[in-house]
């Protein structure tokens, strides 16, 4: 499999682009000044100890408190060696308003503080250093007996009194003197934290993670990578300058870029990041697939769209089904979608046909740091599976809540808005004894009022016995409308302030939204006011400056 790293550095954001035989992969993604936070170590007070979940939540000095437990210890390389540290029970361990030290393995969503663990972890190229466990651990994927005892050896012998290293994959066939250095830096990153602690107040950051090109070089430029590619003059100098453990025959394929056409437009990322910004992604085959978010889960549903190969109906479904599997794998890391996934496959009647959809899809899975877990098709022919979430999605990242839907994803129809108003024009109708009300909403709103050459608006006119006055502006969202009678000055009485809503639009309760928005069109052409209507304004106008006066 060949394997290209391509870094992008810009004045807001930071990327990296795995590409893999060709294909974009996997997408990293740094926000300049934003609060990402996995790997940084907080000071934190606990703000509450819950013992039936055998958990706690710490305010660190963000927005929601992050949530601690005392399991699942995570040495980031599948270490199945490393057990639980903490054996009591989390009330005997902390108290409310105890001072703790606790490091971010999940970041906050946005209903969900973030999760962290007690146990530090400082990563490595070669190892994991973890100052307060005493253990030796191995990665999984490191099979040979023998390499796993070697390296158990050398970890007992280079680990510092009272603490314990992970070993990573690619420490594999090291040397001692190798690993030693790799473990001596992650040494002094720790001493600067535990000089910091005693006299930094809580809610304090203590540490945070490497920049994205350094990480990116430490998790992922191996020597099978063919070339890395970055874009900055400054952070190339840094990797090559910083990043000790690099190899001769890595350093020869760090290459810095210095065209004239921006890197991810030359090799065409940017084209793939807008594809998997869409919720319908389609295949080569002509076949499609969807993928939607619900509050618990995603949902993938394939379909065969134009797809008619294959000799008979059994064969084109898997055949279209083969290649899902394939895209379905490589959409999950490119989006880095996380938590529980839905698969629903177009229902095959072969089991051989099922098993070789399912043992395709976790192949292209191999190579993914984020642990799937991929089950088998269920009795409803779904494939269930999860993925470890460590940082945001795609979507999370690119993208932002709507303003108008607060992220429904739908707006209440122009026909409904027009029905809301023709009721509520009815009590205003009763309340205020006035010859004109002045209707301000979207312009689809306002053309279903008038309905078909003015009939809607005549018939609505003789109903409340009133002339209306209908304004279109497109500042308005389109569930958002004004209903303000017309007053008559009389001894010097001010006008009655008009009344702001908003149109049914989520559940069955009504929003009220209080907005100032300016009454007058964008084209004044189209709403001119008549004699009359101006007469009235002049009125208004000398009534307020004489009692100003």
């Amino acid at each position: 499999m060949s394997r290209k790293i391509l870094v992008n550095i810009g004045p807001y954001e930071s990327r990296g682009a795995i590409i893999e035989n060709g294909k974009l992969c996997e997408l990293l993604y740094e926000i300049q000044d934003s609060e990402k936070i996995v790997g940084c170590v907080y000071k934190g007070r606990v703000a509450n100890v819950v013992a039936g979940t055998q958990s706690a939540f710490v305010d660190i000095g963000i927005h929601k408190d992050a949530y601690l437990t005392l399991t699942g210890v995570d040495s980031g390389e599948g270490d199945d060696d490393l057990k639980d540290i903490y054996r009591s029970p989390i009330q005997d361990t902390l108290k409310v308003g105890q001072d703790v030290v606790l490091q971010i393995l999940k970041e906050p969503t946005p209903t969900k503080g973030p999760r962290s663990t007690m146990t530090i972890s400082f990563p490595g190229r070669y190892l994991v250093f973890m100052p307060k466990v005493d253990h030796i651990g191995v990665s999984r994927r490191i099979q040979h007996d023998r390499e796993r005892d070697r390296l158990r050896t050398i970890g007992r012998k280079i680990a510092p009194k009272g603490s314990g290293v992970v070993f990573r994959t690619a420490s594999e066939g090291l040397e001692e003197n190798v690993l030693k250095a790799d473990l001596d830096l992650l040494v002094k990153m720790w001493n600067k934290v535990e000089k910091k602690i005693n006299g930094a107040p809580p809610r304090t950051m203590l540490h945070r993670d490497i920049p994205l090109p350094m990480k990116i070089a430490r998790d992922f430029f191996s020597d099978d990578v063919e070339e890395m590619i970055i874009d900055s003059e400054e952070a190339y100098r840094s990797i090559m300058e910083d990043c000790e453990f690099l190899t001769p025959l890595q350093r020869a394929s760090l290459e810095l870029y210095k065209g004239s056409e921006p890197l991810f437009d030359k090799f065409g990322i940017e084209k793939e990041i807008e594809r998997a910004l869409s919720r319908k992604i389609w295949l080569e085959s002509g076949g499609y697939i969807f993928i939607d978010k619900t509050e618990a889960m995603y949902c993938i549903d394939v379909n065969s769209g134009r797809f008619s190969g294959g000799s008979d109906l059994e064969e084109t479904v898997f055949r279209v089904n083969l290649e899902a599997a394939r895209e379905i794998a490589r959409q999950i890391r490119l989006r880095n979608l996380s938590g529980m996934i839905i698969i629903d496959f177009i229902d095959m009647e072969a089991p051989s046909h099922r098993s070789q959809v399912l043992k395709s899809l976790r192949e292209y899975f191999r190579g993914d740091r984020n642990k799937p877990n991929v089950l088998d098709f269920s009795e409803l022919g779904l494939v269930q599976m999860t993925r470890r979430r460590t940082s945001s999605s795609l979507d999370e990242i690119r993208k932002e809540e709507c303003p108008c839907c607060q992220g429904a994803g739908k707006v209440v129809s122009s026909g409904t808005v027009a029905n809301t108003i023709r009721k509520q024009l009815s009590e205003e109708a009763k309340r205020y004894q006035t010859e004109k009300i002045t209707i301000s909403a979207h312009r689809t709103v306002i053309d279903r009022l008038r309905g078909r050459d003015n009939r809607d608006l005549k018939d609505l006119e003789q109903a409340t016995r009133r002339k209306l006055i209908l304004k279109p502006l497109n500042g308005f969202d389109i569930d958002s409308f004004k209903i303000e009678p017309v007053m008559e000055r009389s001894n010097n009485r001010p006008e009655k302030p008009a009344r702001n809503d908003r149109a049914p639009a989520r559940g069955n309760n009504p929003v009220q939204k209080n907005i100032a928005v300016e009454t007058r069109p964008e084209d004044e052409s189209e709403v001119e006011p008549t004699e009359t209507e101006k007469t009235i304004a002049t009125e208004v106008t000398d009534s307020s400056d004489n009692q100003s006066d």
